[in-house]
């Protein structure tokens, strides 16, 4: 198999273990589910759009992968889904959230109510009923909750609306929550705080490459390896903790 960032020889080898990655069928979230099947994880790629380009890359390089297509807003739909990832084990050791919207970059006096629930049911709600889906399956052994936030739900974004940078900052607090009130039941939970990723999510909203120490965009890969440590047995002693990966634009 090609090797990923984590080798699924060493500490953060996921062989054996089931993951979600929602969001999987491009972006952030389509590196996600590749870099934890090549650590040696069965991946279920779940997207609204489907997700089959990313398992026939994760399947040409050696990894075992499955995709499924539901809209993370629906409540039931993704908790259906939730259980068919788990299968037969009844087992699930890892979730990374990566779904979102990044919706328009307007002010605050300028927002519709419309796009307001477009954007807080996505990335808010969506979250949740992921979250809230997969625990049963997460529970009672070592596992791994793993949300995509971003620097703008810490220091108000670059270019990002309001809607957008609540929904992100929800997002942090959620996964705070979950590592407090899971802990017991074996969860652990973090978030990774990304700048600004070259994706299709963000390509004409204004960015341009000087806008952090480094001078350029993130690639969506350099996203993918932190929330895959995170979701690895590696991180052991983590929960509660937003990663900062933003090339330097928010520092502390």
């Amino acid at each position: 198999m090609t090797p990923g960032v984590l080798d699924p020889r060493g500490p953060a080898s996921l062989a054996g273990q089931r993951a979600v990655v929602t969001g999987a069928a491009r972006g952030i979230g389509s590196r996600v589910a590749v870099e934890l099947a090549l650590a040696g994880a069965h991946v279920t790629a779940l997207d609204r759009h489907d997700p089959a380009g990313t398992v026939a890359e994760i399947t040409e390089l050696g990894g075992s992968a499955a995709g499924l297509q539901a809209d993370i807003t629906d409540r039931e739909a993704i908790a259906t889904a939730m259980a068919e990832a788990a299968g037969p084990p009844r087992r699930l050791d890892a979730l990374v959230t990566c779904a979102a919207v990044y919706g328009e970059t307007v002010a605050l006096d300028e927002l519709s109510e419309s796009e307001v629930d477009l954007v807080l049911g996505v990335n808010i709600k969506g979250t949740l009923w992921c979250i809230n889906g997969a625990l049963p399956f997460l529970r009672g052994h070592d596992s791994r909750v793993v949300c995509i936030g971003s620097v703008a739900g810490k220091v108000g974004g670059v270019l990002a609306g309001p809607h957008y940078v609540a929904s992100k900052g929800a997002v942090h607090a959620v996964v705070k929550w979950l590592a407090k009130t899971e802990a017991g039941n074996g969860i652990l939970a973090n978030a990774v705080a990304p700048g600004v990723v070259d994706t299709e999510m963000i390509r004409g909203k204004g960015y341009s490459d000087d806008y952090n120490p480094l001078g350029r965009l993130a690639r969506p890969e350099e996203i993918a390896r932190v929330a895959a440590f995170l979701a690895s047995p590696a991180a052991s002693y983590m929960t509660g903790a937003v990663v900062d990966v933003n090339g330097g634009y928010a520092m502390g």
